[in-house]
């Protein structure tokens, strides 16, 4: 049997922009599938049940911070096909052909990370302040307490972490359909190029280290 060898080149045409992005897009929605599949495990499965009586995420026990950070992980990955940036985005008027509860679901998930998690703008957040006046008090001037306290909305509901899945899910398929197309018309745009000039582009190098000063750059190609 003869073994083919081929050999990866880059590939940097304009075109190919949309299948990079797609690529990228592709990697945030099944990183949120993996940590919803976390948060179901650990909080969310009917498998915790050690009772009849026992009610999944009210008499089972969940760590918050846990909850909150896989929760958080799980928006900022989903917010992440949306907005533009030098990666490309994935269309949301694409929803209109899903059921209504995906379609609810993503506008929630959008405004818990654009309008919580990464900037305190909602009622999911409470900052309030008090003061103390007893019963007793004749005057203001006995007042000798103020005090400040903070509340907010820990992360997704017992349930979402499964919505969240399936949204995502749909989302990959959508991604995948799209993928399919961009290869094919990828294949003919290489097909019509010299060898000469495909390997021109040469071959992809090692994954370079990042330092702290990087992050703040912005890379030049999806």
């Amino acid at each position: 049997m003869t073994v083919v060898h081929e050999t990866a080149y880059n590939f940097p045409v304009p075109a190919a922009a949309r299948l990079a992005s797609l690529i990228g897009m592709r990697s945030d929605l099944v990183q949120v599938i993996a940590y919803c599949e976390v948060m179901i495990k650990r909080y969310a499965s009917a498998e915790l049940k050690q009772t009849p009586f026992d009610i999944v995420g009210f008499t089972t026990p969940i760590d918050i911070s846990d909850w909150e950070g896989l929760s958080t992980a799980a928006c900022i990955s989903y917010a992440r096909c949306f907005p533009p940036g030098i990666r490309g985005s994935l269309d949301p008027d694409l929803l209109s052909t899903a059921d209504t509860e995906l379609q609810t679901l993503h506008e929630f998930v959008l405004d818990l990370r654009n309008k919580h998690i990464a900037h305190s703008v909602n009622s999911f957040e409470e900052n309030v302040v008090t003061v103390h006046i007893g019963e007793h008090f004749q005057s203001s001037q006995e007042i000798e307490t103020v005090t400040a306290y903070h509340t907010r909305v820990a992360g997704l509901s017992i349930g979402q972490p499964a919505q969240l899945t399936r949204l995502a899910q749909w989302w990959v398929a959508r991604t995948d359909e799209e993928m399919t197309v961009q290869r094919a018309k990828l294949l003919q745009i290489a097909r019509g190029t010299p060898l000469s000039e495909l390997k021109a582009q040469g071959r992809p190098g090692p994954t370079p280290a990042h330092s702290q000063g990087d992050v703040g750059k912005r890379r030049r190609y999806p």
